[in-house]
C-alpha cells in the first residue's frame, strides 16, 4: 500500500510541476489565499479581533471537513493546486471563504444586518464566484450545484454565529458567578 502511495505522490508532483505551477490559474489561487487575508488586515476592527478569528477558525474547520468529504466522494475536484502536498482547495477553505465571514461577522453585529449580508455574500460567491473559479478549472463539480452552496454559506454562517454568541454569553453568564 505505500509504495502504491508513494507512485502516487511521485505522479501527482510531476503532474503539478509540468502542468500547474506558474500557470494563469495557479496565480490565481494564489491571489486568493493571499490576498483576502491582505483585506482583512486593512478591515479588522482591532477591539474584537479575537472573536472574529474564533469565529474564522470554526469556519476554516467546518469548511475544511466538508470539503475534504466532498472531494473523497467525488462531489467536486480542484484541478489546479497550488501547492502539491496541502490538501486541494486551500485558498478557499482557508482565506476566501472564512475572510468573508470574518469581515460580515465584524461589520453586521445585529441578526438582521447579518443575515441580509451574509444572503449577499452567499449570492455572490455562489452563483458568480463558483462559476468563474469552474470556469477558470481551479475548481469542478460533478455532483454539486450553485444552489447548494448558497443555503451551506446561509447555514454555516449562521450556525456559526449562533455558537459563537452562545459562547460568548456562557463566558459572562459564568463570569458573573
Amino acid at each position: 500500500m505505500r509504495k502504491i502511495e508513494d507512485q502516487l505522490f511521485f505522479y501527482d508532483m510531476n503532474h503539478w510541476l509540468e502542468y500547474e505551477i506558474l500557470t494563469w490559474q495557479w496565480w490565481m489561487l494564489a491571489v486568493f489565499l493571499i490576498l483576502p487575508w491582505i483585506i482583512w488586515f486593512l478591515l479588522v476592527k482591532r477591539d474584537n479581533i479575537i472573536q472574529a478569528l474564533l469565529f474564522g477558525m470554526f469556519i476554516i474547520i467546518i469548511t475544511k471537513l466538508l470539503d475534504v468529504v466532498g472531494l473523497q466522494y467525488g462531489v467536486w475536484e480542484y484541478p489546479i493546486q497550488l501547492f502539491p502536498v496541502i490538501p486541494r482547495g486551500l485558498p478557499f477553505d482557508i482565506s476566501m471563504v472564512p475572510v468573508a465571514y470574518m469581515l460580515l461577522y465584524q461589520y453586521f453585529n445585529t441578526w438582521k444586518t447579518f443575515f441580509i449580508a451574509q444572503v449577499l455574500m452567499a449570492l455572490l460567491y455562489a452563483f458568480i464566484g463558483e462559476p468563474f473559479s469552474e470556469w477558470a478549472h481551479v475548481v469542478q463539480y460533478m455532483k454539486w450545484h450553485y444552489i447548494l452552496s448558497f443555503f451551506y454559506y446561509i447555514l454555516v454562517g449562521a450556525g456559526t454565529r449562533f455558537l459563537l454568541l452562545k459562547l460568548i454569553s456562557m463566558q459572562k453568564i459564568s463570569s458573573i458567578n
